[in-house]
């Protein structure tokens, strides 16, 4: 493209040259353009700083002597070696670098470049002969060029030989001639010797003067050079800086255009990215707009849904390429209305549209433009912001993968919330640590079993409303949860007035049985402070300690986690026996008494005696606690058991 061929740090491949001396070779009818080319060398706009700096060396055997440094800088393709081999006379060895294949109207056009090189200095083509040459047959091209001398070095070598002359001559008259005759010699060598010492001085005034010019010029252009490289340093370094600390999308492209803006010449530069569905581009962020243009363009969208969309920002997510403009009128015709309408809302004169592309899918564009013409775009501009959009790519994709990991989180987070509402927080956890996925297997277990059931709860809440029993429930449900979680122990279901919790699974908890009993205390404490039918509140509590089987029970579209086993239906029954012994609220079972040997309150638990209990053969004994410390056994709660020796009257 022109901007390629404008940018004098741009480098062609191979076939474009090929190509480039093929349409330049029919266009000219010319065979040897490729030689002529190479003899304008020293006037191509392309080689104006390496033109200077050869000028910079005094003369064409210096510049010769330093083509092996300066060669790199025109070609990659081949290596150089010079040798003086006479005053005026080189010898220069052109060899290919490994993998190059050069073409023969390459060797004429170095053969022209070499033949201009003296140019710079003398304003004559040298002479030049190729007696080896790599088409023939070799391995390298040798080549030998001989010039004429500087004016301004010939002058000055005449110069010193007339000085010399001169002085010999002076030596000899001196002797030979009258001192009259002697002195009108000297007066007039001497004035012939001054002229060409000032001729001679002048010529080589003017030429340094010429290579300070040139210098200036180089000098102009290298600090030039020394900025705009220092400039892109610090761009990557404080682009990597931003990337490496902000993950939040919104800080992230701002600063990314911030750290733009202070270091590159564009009066503007915008990223829009891709919106969710991909059916359009959004603005996000950018630099050197006011709030209107702002506002402007957070309602102006680029429309990618649409197949005859042309505009360049949609052309270049599309085909992931990047696009440069310097002038809006030449691609006028190829614009639909929209984007010409945008351009001119705008005011943009010449930009530069880059994909940012993350793993070969576009992610948005990169755009920068200028207000005014200021100097050329060029290729060198538009590989650099190439370079920059991976970066800011990588760094978008980084932060929206971490901005879905918040939200991901977050509704991770809500929803095992909700499931620990009916799974415990344990059993969660083992399944996400250990990635478990047989969901159906059981394990047996020693735990307690608490079974509490609401007093008469059908009976005082027929005449209530729907919303208040449900009220009411939830209210006191929620305070027994409380107590249920702080005692290690986790409901794990509720039985319309009544609820089963668990103690010592799935986590295992050592003297699970001393834990329930507390949590029961504690209940029968706080129900005490609701009311119910207009009296206090009265509830029933089974503790059994015995092994139970947990697991996930039922199928595979709706499953629950839960004990099952004797030890649960022992639990219940034993609840029952609260409405007989009105006296005890909480009764338990031998295994759970025995567990509470430690407990402080081991002494104040009082047998119940032997018990019928529905479901089973056999009695069992059962015992009974009453917060207070007071209570009665009727003779008909003991028929079917004994009175403890230990409450009978006189012993």
């Amino acid at each position: 493209t022109n901007y390629q061929l404008e940018d004098q740090a741009h480098w062609f491949n191979q076939s474009q040259v090929d190509r480039f001396n093929e349409i330049a070779t029919k266009k000219t009818g010319n065979p040897s353009i490729a030689r002529e080319a190479g003899r304008y060398t020293n006037s191509s706009k392309a080689l104006g700083p390496l033109k200077e700096y050869a000028l910079g060396f005094m003369t064409p055997g210096a510049a010769f002597w330093m083509l092996e440094r300066i060669a790199p800088h025109m070609t990659r393709a081949s290596k150089y070696k010079t040798k003086k081999v006479g005053y005026h006379t080189v010898e220069v060895v052109s060899i290919p670098n490994p993998g190059v294949e050069e073409k023969p109207y390459q060797c004429h056009n170095r053969m022209g470049m070499l033949e201009s090189l003296p140019r710079f200095f003398t304003k004559k083509f040298a002479k030049i002969e190729h007696p080896t040459c790599l088409h023939e047959g070799k391995d390298f091209c040798r080549y030998i060029i001989s010039w004429e001398e500087i004016p301004s070095f010939m002058l000055r070598r005449l110069r010193n030989v007339l000085i010399v002359l001169g002085l010999i001559a002076n030596a000899a008259l001196y002797f030979l001639t009258p001192p009259l005759f002697w002195a009108g010699f000297v007066f007039f060598f001497s004035a012939v010797m001054l002229g060409i010492v000032f001729y001679s001085e002048d010529r080589e005034k003017n030429d340094l003067i010429k290579n300070i010019e040139t210098q200036h010029g180089t000098s102009k252009l290298l600090l030039d050079e020394i900025n705009i490289r220092y400039n892109d340093a610090f761009l990557i370094k404080d682009i990597g800086q931003t990337i490496s600390k902000l993950l939040d999308v919104n800080k992230l492209l701002h600063s990314i255009m911030e750290t733009l803006d202070k270091y590159l010449e564009f009066d503007r530069g915008g990223i829009w990215l891709a919106n969710t569905d991909r059916t359009r581009l959004v603005f996000r962020a950018g630099y050197g707009f006011d709030s209107k243009m702002i506002d402007f363009l957070n309602n102006s969208d680029f429309h990618l849904d649409n197949p005859h969309s042309k505009g360049m920002a949609v052309q270049s997510f599309k085909q992931q390429k990047p696009f440069l403009v310097n002038d809006i009128d030449q691609i006028e015709k190829d614009l639909s209305k929209n984007s010409l309408e945008l351009l001119k809302q705008t005011g943009t004169q010449s930009f530069i549209c880059v994909p940012i592309v993350y793993e070969s899918e576009a992610q948005g564009i990169l755009l920068v433009d200028n207000l005014q013409s200021k100097r050329s775009l060029g290729q060198s501009d538009m590989s650099f912001l190439m370079g920059i959009a991976p970066q800011v790519a990588t760094s978008i994709h980084n932060a929206l993968s971490y901005q879905r990991l918040q939200e991901s989180q977050k509704t991770e987070k809500s929803l095992r919330k909700l499931f620990e509402k009916y799974v415990p927080a344990p059993v969660i956890k083992r399944y996400v640590d250990s990635e478990e996925i047989d969901l159906f297997h059981g394990v047996g277990s020693s735990i307690t079993i608490f079974f509490l059931d609401i007093r008469g709860f059908t009976s005082h809440t027929e005449m209530m409303d729907p919303k208040e029993v449900v009220s009411f429930l939830n209210i006191y449900f929620e305070k027994c949860s409380q107590v249920i979680s702080e005692e290690k122990g986790h409901i794990n279901k509720y039985t319309g007035d009544g609820f089963l919790a668990i103690f010592g699974a799935p986590e295992p908890l050592a003297q699970n049985t001393v834990w329930a009993f507390n949590a029961a205390r504690r209940i029968l404490d706080l129900s005490k402070r609701f009311i119910l039918g207009g009296k206090q509140m009265k509830i029933g509590i089974g503790l059994h300690t015995g092994r139970a089987i947990l697991g996930n029970i039922g199928s595979k579209t709706k499953i629950e986690y839960t004990a099952i086993g004797d030890t649960i239906n022992t639990a219940a029954r034993l609840e029952e026996f609260t409405k007989r012994f009105d006296g005890f609220p909480i009764v338990m079972s031998e295994d759970a008494w025995k567990s509470l040997i430690p407990h402080p309150l081991h002494s104040s638990i009082t047998s119940l005696g032997n018990q019928k209990i529905r479901g089973k053969k056999e009695k069992l004994e059962i015992f009974g606690f009453n917060l207070s410390g007071t209570f009665t056994i009727a003779p008909n709660q003991i028929d079917n058991g004994f009175m403890p020796l230990q409450r009978i009257k006189g012993v």
